[in-house]
C-alpha cells in the first residue's frame, strides 16, 4: 500500500484517538495502538487501524513490524508511567530502532512544557530546558534520542484541557495550594490537534514547538473562576508563591506554523 497518507500513532489515549479521528477526516489512513485489549473494539469502531503493543525498556510486545509497515509518518504519543519512569528513555530508544528498520519517513514526538522545570520568567523556543524533575529529566532524555532521527519534530505541549478533562478537578481536592500568582499554561485539545496537523500538513520537521495557549492569568484567578462554572467548591490558596513561575509563549506557532489558536481561553 501506497505510504504517503498513512499515519501511525502510538498511543491511542484522550489525545491519540481525537487526533486519528481527525487524520481519517482529512483522508489520512490511521493506525493506532493501545496497551489495553478492551480498548481495540472503540478504536476500530473508529476505523482506525488497532494495534496491540506495549513498548518495554528491552522488547516490544506485540508485532511492531506489522505497526510501521507502509507508514509514513510516526506519532509518539505516550507519557512516562509513574511506576516505569526511570526506563522512559530507554523505551523511547527502543522505538527508535525499530523505526530505523521500517521506511518511516518522519518522526513526531509529543513531549511536555515540563522540562522547563527550574526555567523562569518568559520562556519560548530560545530557552534551554532546566528540568526539576526525574520525570522531566527523562522527557528530555527522549527528546534527545528523538533529534537524532533527521526528520523529527517535538511538540513541548502545556497542562491539557478540553472535553471530559480539567485540571481544576484534581487542584480542587487539594488543601493549601501554593503558587496563587503563577501565570497558567494550559492548551485545549482542539489547539493541540490544530498544531500536528499544521505540522504534517505543512510538512515541517527538524523543529521544537511549544505548544502552549497565549492566555497566562493567575492560577488562583483561573482555578476559582473554574470552580464556579463547574460547580465546585473554591479552592484554597496560600499565600506562598515558589519564584515567579513561567509564562511559555512560542511566536513560533505563529511565525513558522501560520497556526492561529481556536481556543485561546479554551
Amino acid at each position: 500500500m501506497n505510504q504517503k497518507n498513512k499515519i501511525a500513532i502510538l498511543g491511542c489515549g484522550w489525545l491519540g484517538i481525537t487526533l486519528a479521528k481527525k487524520l481519517i477526516k482529512k483522508n489520512f489512513l490511521v493506525k493506532g495502538s493501545t496497551t489495553s485489549f478492551n480498548k481495540i473494539d472503540k478504536i476500530e469502531a473508529e476505523k482506525i487501524e488497532a494495534h496491540l503493543l506495549l513498548v518495554e525498556e528491552k522488547k516490544i510486545i506485540g508485532n511492531i513490524s506489522d505497526f510501521l509497515k507502509n507508514v509514513k509518518t510516526l506519532i509518539i504519543n505516550f507519557p512516562p508511567s509513574k511506576t516505569t519512569l526511570g526506563k522512559y528513555s530507554k523505551k523511547v530508544q527502543k522505538i527508535i530502532v525499530e523505526v530505523k528498520k521500517s521506511n518511516v519517513k518522519n518522526i513526531l514526538f509529543i513531549s511536555s512544557t515540563s522540562v522547563y522545570g527550574h526555567n523562569e520568567g518568559i520562556i519560548n523556543y530560545d530557552c534551554i530546558p532546566i528540568p526539576s524533575s526525574f520525570r522531566g529529566n527523562e522527557i528530555l532524555k527522549a527528546e534527545k534520542i528523538i533529534q537524532g532521527f533527521k526528520n523529527s519534530c517535538i511538540i513541548r505541549f502545556g497542562g491539557l484541557i478540553g472535553k471530559d478533562r480539567n485540571p481544576t478537578i484534581s487542584l480542587s481536592n487539594k488543601k493549601n495550594v501554593k503558587n496563587p500568582d503563577h501565570p497558567i499554561n494550559l492548551i485545549h485539545l482542539d489547539d493541540c490537534i490544530g498544531i500536528i496537523l499544521s505540522i504534517i500538513e505543512k510538512n515541517i520537521w527538524g523543529k521544537v514547538f511549544l505548544g502552549v495557549s497565549p492566555y497566562h492569568p493567575k492560577r488562583k484567578e483561573f482555578y476559582n473562576n473554574q470552580c464556579k462554572a463547574l460547580g465546585l467548591k473554591e479552592i484554597y490558596f496560600s499565600k506562598i508563591n515558589m519564584g515567579l513561575g513561567k509564562k511559555i509563549n512560542d511566536q513560533n506557532i505563529s511565525n513558522e506554523l501560520g497556526y492561529e489558536f481556536k481556543r485561546p481561553k479554551f
